[in-house]
């Protein structure tokens, strides 16, 4: 029987009423499901889930199914990643880039329930705040980007990226991000940034609102090291996938490098990347 941890996000209009579907689809499948006992009472007419701590028991399941967007299915795969575990995100939105299902396709379950489906790995990038002792300050994994930008007075930052120890670029912008080719289709995107396509592994540099006279995005190598700094005296901050941002202190340091963790996407569908990507431009 398999074992599904499923991870919903209730804070979607719709994901309540999807969560239902997906789990009626689920047990008619006759699979086992774990989910945080924090919904508990959300789905108490259940009788086939298991409540627990999902942070703590995605080990024991075969798969990782979330409902909501992209937001819920980037700190899903933080999760899911260390544990090797594929994940798949349900839509229960308007636009997810990251989706594998939409609300309308939940009989596609029943092929994954026979495993009849693909995986894809996408990398991650390591963000790790380094102050001016050497001591690590903050670490996390991201899935689509990392971003320094300012905080507080309005006002231009002056950054230097050095790559593998030797000078690559100085800006002057209001922040630079460093993003997978997955999340070459989020917020680098909408700063002009290029689309990559997620099987050519790389990083992605590409400043915001840069006043410098080159302000065009870099592509690098995955096996890159990159070291940032800047010169906005405590008004700078770290935030990887758009989580809350991390003050940068005077004198500290940025790494970005890719993680030896992958993050692992179930295809149940044909649709290739340029298919989801004309898909979701057009909406």
């Amino acid at each position: 029987m398999m074992k599904i941890a499923l991870i919903p996000n209730m804070t979607r209009q719709n994901t309540p009423d999807v969560t239902k579907n997906v789990l009626k689809e689920l047990e008619k499948l006759g699979v086992t499901v774990f989910l945080d006992e924090s919904f508990k009472s959300c789905f108490n007419v259940y009788d086939f889930i298991n409540y627990c701590n999902i942070e703590n028991n995605i080990e024991n399941c075969e798969i990782v199914i979330t409902v909501g967007g992209d937001g819920t299915f980037i700190k899903s795969a933080k999760i899911s990643a260390p544990k090797n575990k594929p994940l798949l995100c349900i839509n229960a939105g308007k636009l997810a880039y990251l989706a594998g299902l939409e609300s309308s396709e939940l009989s596609l379950l029943a092929d994954i329930v026979r495993g009849e489906f693909t995986t894809e790995k996408r990398m991650l990038l390591t963000a790790t705040i380094i102050d001016k002792n050497g001591e690590i300050l903050y670490h996390s994994n991201c899935l689509n980007d990392a971003v320094v930008s300012r905080s507080g007075n309005i006002r231009i930052m002056n950054l230097s990226i050095n790559c593998n120890d030797a000078p690559l670029m100085d800006y002057s912008a209001d922040g630079v991000i460093v993003s997978t080719p997955t999340g070459s289709t989020a917020y680098s995107l909408s700063a002009g940034g290029p689309v990559i396509e997620p099987q050519i592994e790389s990083m992605l540099i590409t400043p915001v609102c840069c006043h410098s006279f080159f302000s065009r995005s870099v592509v690098l190598r995955p096996d890159s090291v990159l070291k940032i700094t800047h010169d906005n005296s405590g008004e700078a901050v770290l935030s990887c996938d758009g989580e809350e941002a991390v003050i940068i202190p005077d004198g500290a340091i940025v790494k970005i490098e890719t993680s030896d963790k992958k993050a692992e996407f179930i295809k149940v569908k044909n649709d290739t990347f340029i298919d989801i990507l004309n898909k979701k431009m057009s909406k």
